[in-house]
């Protein structure tokens, strides 16, 4: 799963191809997969594609047997927005909390590691 200009996804395709893998299909939506598929179905992502592109292709598998998840790693990588964005965010919430009357060393502040790429990007 993952976009065609994406290296990395380029080059799962190309393992998967090396690895013996009779039909191999890169799909950058859950659309995008051939109707007759059948049997076992191994899936893997690009390191961009979104956590909810991967659900929606398993979902359109719709696997009769359930789904088997391996995990080769766990991602916990952070990478924080670019210093203008972050000093733009404290701008912008240090003149609300001033415009409201609200207290400057009270206020919380947004967490971005709690927000994920998918949920900004849908809420532009």
């Amino acid at each position: 799963i993952g976009s065609a200009n994406s290296s990395n996804t380029r080059a799962l395709e190309r393992l998967a191809r090396e690895a013996g893998c009779a039909r191999v299909f890169r799909v950058n939506s859950a659309h995008e997969l051939p109707s007759d598929l059948s049997g076992t179905v191994g899936v893997t992502a690009g390191a961009s594609a979104p956590e909810e592109l991967v659900d929606a292709v398993i979902a359109r598998l719709a696997p009769l047997y359930g789904v088997e998840e391996v995990r080769i790693t766990d991602e916990d990588e952070y990478f924080p927005p670019p210093r203008n964005l972050r000093d733009l965010q404290i701008a912008i919430e240090t003149a609300i909390t001033t415009m409201c009357g609200g207290s400057l060393t009270s206020r919380p502040s947004v967490d971005d590691r709690s927000l994920g790429a998918s949920y900004v990007l849908a809420s532009l």
